[in-house]
């Protein structure tokens, strides 16, 4: 027993005594001090990673400029070697088709046969330290960056490498970014050749006036003789020109040579290249110094042509090949056609000369007799945007790189647009089905008038809106007021415009082209498209709903057969799924087949499986058809440089019939390929229902896919399609309009647009001659093409189209 009493400390372990600590209160200027101090760091830390990002990104784009290829083969160009276009024979093997060669004023000259003084009087007044650097003065680049930062640009800080390099890739441009691309080339080019061969190259490119390239035709021209001839001071007054070959010309300004080429002289003699006595000779020539310039017993340039005209299809490719070698070497299309005429490329071209030389006889026998200055252009494309032929103008070809409507006239496709993206579009998204119900009837908020007032629209091309009517018969009757509900119901222009602008090729279009409702609906575009574009745009619909970008050839080679650019295999756009490209196939092929109401049925080959559109513009400006056969597209359009009406718009659609036709002789027959999920079915032409799904035959056949077709409506009183005599057309009423007012008093307005903003083209289309409903609207239309330069113009009767 204890006798003490037990305390159990644990329990006060946690029990501290209590202390009075002071508070200390920090004052407001600390508080202060501590926060800008925290913000100052904060910057710092902002800055610094900041810093650090800018670091990387410049050093990755400073990468990317070095990794360029310079786009320049200076061992190519001292050849100055001939370019082929190469074209595949009836056997299939490629062999050389043509020649391409400049006709400027260029002597190429060896590098021992350029005399010393020449190569002195450069290096003294251009880059007395070129057998120096590695390409690039630093300390004449950082003070031409000081100078240009400040807002004027410098030749002087770039080396005899860099003016090279500036001379062939032709890159002007003011900027910071240029003299980086610059410098980047300059130390590679550096790498891959001596100075003697950079040396000789600048010799021989460099602009001396006159359209001389290069010191040989320089000496020719101002002392009629070989540059390996030439004194020390004639030297010096070429090497003087270079630097301002206007101000230095010794033909039309002497006295500014004699300063220039005598500034020269001193410099080769104070840099130690020339002797006193041969300074003292030097002085005395220039003070005397006269020059040839040209003489009447100069022959002119012998191009060796023997009359030989090249054809429209090489003017497409030369142009083609020379924008994609300047955007893959980064030059100056101008460089890149220096490159296509010394280089010695080869082309290989996609042409297929059996169908050229027949488009070609095709639209120079047009039918002419209403309209003597009638122009066409065509485009016939393979469904991989190979171009098989095309063709420029209705007239005999007089030179080449003439004025090509098919590639270089932005038109207006009127009602040849449709088929491109609003109705494909809605089926795509399952807004419509094949034979689906569409209202023929205006838009509330059409336009704005000239008031600026909002009115509706569109007018159709025959009188008032026919109401309800079935998507092929629309698609038929090429009625603009459901093209113009399909525009609506697809999200507006602006869906439209993205469309086929980022899908389908489209790249003469205006910005106002994504507000405007008729633009892509019916083709009133304030814009326009080519020919060939038009014809890449219908590519869909026999590819399986892909887009390729046109091509004229399959790839090119330098000179030593290495290939540089490569169209084979091309990677596509889906533009629509291949069941809508399906069923907008079939849609034209109802359009062709049951044609009433336009001339698309002229457009129908005997034993082929033919579709497509037609499409005019107001006042029958403008006439098309585009369309294919199971083995290629082709777009026409007919009309005139300076835009009036055509008295017969069925050229387009009869020269279509020609020249497919033409094309299609002797192939192998095929059909068109769709996907195994379409489905077949038989449609009420009343109410676009189905009316059987097996022993499907007759004129209303509709495609449709599972999750877009409409319900079983029973027949509803279709009669036997067997007997065509019992119903020959869906037998519309056109006595009214849409709202019920009469409209029987209107004339047919072949353009189907009616009043336009901003003096718009209105798409529309125009009925067959002998149905056309007399006087035309009072709309005018800008869209007849646009106007090549008179000293462009391609062959034809004027000297230069409207704008």
């Amino acid at each position: 027993m204890r006798n003490k009493r037990e305390t159990d400390i644990s329990q006060y372990k946690d029990i501290q005594p209590e202390i009075n600590t002071p508070v200390h209160k920090v004052s407001p200027a600390k508080r202060f001090f501590k926060a800008i101090g925290k913000f100052l760091f904060t910057v710092f830390s902002v800055c610094v990673v900041a810093g650090l990002i800018a670091v990387i990104s410049l050093g990755i784009y400073i990468a990317s400029l070095a990794s360029e290829p310079t786009g320049i083969d200076l061992r190519a160009k001292s050849l100055n070697q001939t370019s082929f276009i190469m074209v595949q024979n009836a056997d299939g093997k490629f062999e050389q088709y043509q020649t391409l060669y400049s006709t400027e004023n260029r002597i190429w000259v060896d590098n021992q046969k350029i005399p010393q003084a020449m190569k002195d009087a450069v290096v003294a007044i251009e880059d007395k330290r070129f057998f120096d650097h590695h390409g690039v003065d630093w300390t004449r680049t950082l003070s031409a960056v000081v100078s240009l930062a400040s807002g004027t640009d410098s030749y002087g800080g770039s080396t005899i490498t860099q003016q090279l390099i500036k001379n062939v890739t032709d890159d002007n441009e003011v900027s910071l970014t240029r003299k980086m691309r610059e410098i980047c080339k300059a130390l590679k080019l550096e790498n891959e050749y001596t100075k003697d061969e950079i040396l000789e190259a600048y010799l021989n490119v460099v602009n001396f006036g006159n359209n001389c390239q290069g010191v040989e035709s320089a000496a020719q021209l101002y002392f009629d003789k070989s540059i390996e001839n030439c004194s020390i001071a004639e030297c010096a007054a070429i090497a003087g020109i270079t630097q301002n070959p206007s101000k230095w010309n010794p033909l039309t300004y002497p006295e500014n040579n004699k300063i220039r080429r005598e500034i020269i002289i001193n410099e080769m003699y104070d840099q130690g290249k020339i002797t006193e006595d041969e300074y003292d000779a030097a002085m005395k020539e220039s003070a005397n110094m006269t020059f040839v310039g040209y003489t009447s017993d100069r022959d002119d340039e012998d191009d060796n042509d023997n009359g030989y005209v090249q054809n429209w299809y090489i003017d497409e490719l030369f142009y083609d090949a020379q924008k994609d070698l300047a955007q893959y070497y980064n030059i100056s299309e101008d460089a890149a056609s220096d490159k296509l005429y010394t280089e010695g490329l080869k082309i290989y071209c996609a042409m297929d000369v059996r169908a050229q030389e027949m488009i070609e006889n095709a639209a120079q026998n047009i039918d002419k007799s209403s309209d003597p200055e009638l122009e066409i252009a065509m485009t016939l494309m393979g469904f991989d945007g190979r171009v098989i032929a095309t063709v420029g103008s209705s007239n005999k070809k007089t030179g080449a790189l003439s004025w090509d409507r098919a590639t270089e006239s932005s038109l207006q496709p009127g009602s040849s647009i449709k088929p491109v993206v609003v109705y494909p579009y809605a089926i795509d998204n399952k807004m419509l089905y094949f034979s689906s119900q569409i209202e023929d009837a205006p838009l509330e908020k059409y336009e704005t008038n000239e008031y600026g007032e909002l009115v509706s629209g569109p007018k159709n091309w025959y009188a008032g809106y026919k109401g309800t009517m079935l998507l092929p018969d629309a698609i038929e009757i090429s009625s603009n007021g459901t093209a113009a509900q399909a525009m609506k119901m697809i999200g507006g222009p602006s869906v439209a415009y993205e469309q086929v602008v980022t899908k389908m090729g489209f790249s003469h279009l205006d910005e106002q082209d994504a507000y405007n409702s008729g633009g892509l609906s019916i083709g009133g575009l304030t814009g326009g498209v080519t020919v060939r574009e038009m014809a890449a745009a219908y590519n869909y619909m026999g590819n399986g709903g892909l887009y390729y970008n046109p091509y004229t050839y399959y790839y090119i080679t330098d000179s030593e057969d290495n290939i540089i650019i490569d169209n084979r295999n091309a990677v596509p756009k889906q533009a629509y799924s291949p069941t809508t490209a399906a069923i907008m196939n079939r849609l034209l092929h109802y359009n062709v087949t049951n044609s009433v109401n336009t001339a698309a049925g002229s457009a129908r080959i005997s034993g082929w499986d033919i579709i497509g559109k037609t499409g005019t513009t107001d006042a029958d400006k403008d006439s098309w058809f585009c369309g294919m056969s199971p083995y290629a597209t082709l777009a026409i359009w007919t009309g005139f440089d300076y835009p009036h009406t055509i008295s017969n718009t069925n050229v387009a659609t009869n020269t279509f019939n020609k020249v497919m036709s033409s094309y299609l002789s002797g192939m192998e027959h095929k059909d068109f390929k769709f996907p195994s999920n379409l489905i077949e079915a038989q449609y009420s032409p009343y109410s676009g229902l189905i009316v059987s799904t097996e022993n499907v035959s007759g004129k209303y056949v509709g495609y449709y896919t599972e999750d877009n077709m409409p319900s079983n409506g029973g027949w509803d009183g279709y009669y036997d399609s067997s007997d065509s005599n019992n119903y020959d057309d869906y037998n519309y009423d056109s006595s009214s309009d849409y709202s019920g007012n009469s409209n029987s008093g209107e004339e047919s307005n072949s353009g189907g647009g009616g009043d336009t903003s901003s003096a718009e083209s209105q798409g529309g289309e125009e009925p067959k001659p002998e149905e056309s409903g007399g006087d035309t609207s009072s709309a005018e239309s800008q869209g007849g093409g646009e106007a090549p330069k008179p000293e462009e113009s391609g062959g034809g009767d004027v000297s230069a189209p409207a704008a």
